[in-house]
């Protein structure tokens, strides 16, 4: 059985690698950072990601000031919605699918190749000339992922992201890499479409 499908993956990851882990108070720059002030709110810099039950208009209660919201939905109801929130050098990037997201059963056994477009959002510390301290910077790109009913396993890569999942029953789990910075994957399935977030 082979059957083409559109993924949709909601992708939010703070660039916080190697972040203090410890709050502090933000620091108050008006303007542009000098080096010195730059490097101190990268090492305050503090991160709370996690999966979410958005309210109605797409919002997290547990977000911070919002900076950027977002999703997808189908003609059908199905997709995800996320938010970013930053309070000085916080920030939090919640995602979740819409709860009507409902993709039919699986078939008992075969193969399905699923093709389509993801988004990935950073922010957070700066990345030299690609991204400023905070500023949200989005990625696209198309996916093919191959979703084996018979080992329950959705797999794929395009060299920037990786999907390596795992279903039981209509729930995804497992692991999405971007540029090889892994992150928790979770969704659905169904025969014909996957909506995937991390």
């Amino acid at each position: 059985m082979a059957r083409i499908c559109i993924l949709a993956g909601a992708s939010i990851l703070a660039n916080c690698d190697n972040s203090s882990s410890t709050e502090s108070d933000p620091l108050q720059i008006n303007g542009d950072p000098t080096p010195e002030q730059l490097v101190a709110q990268e090492a305050a810099t503090t991160l709370r990601t996690g999966f979410a039950t958005p309210n109605p208009d797409g919002t997290f209660d547990s977000s911070l000031t919002t900076i950027l919201k977002g999703g997808y939905r189908d003609d059908a109801g199905n997709g995800y919605a996320f938010e970013l929130g930053r309070d000085g050098t916080a920030f939090s990037a919640l995602v979740e699918l819409l709860p009507e997201t409902d993709l039919g059963a699986l078939p008992a056994t075969g193969i399905a190749t699923m093709r389509g477009e993801y988004q990935v959002i950073e922010v957070g510390k700066s990345d030299g000339d690609v991204r400023d301290y905070g500023e949200p910077v989005a990625t696209s790109g198309r996916l093919t992922l191959r979703a084996d009913f018979d080992f329950a396993t959705l797999q794929g890569s395009d060299g920037t992201l990786n999907i390596d999942g795992t279903f039981d029953g209509q729930s995804l789990s497992g692991a999405a890499y971007f540029n090889a910075r892994a992150a928790e994957l979770s969704g659905r399935i169904g025969s014909e479409h996957a909506v995937g977030i991390f």
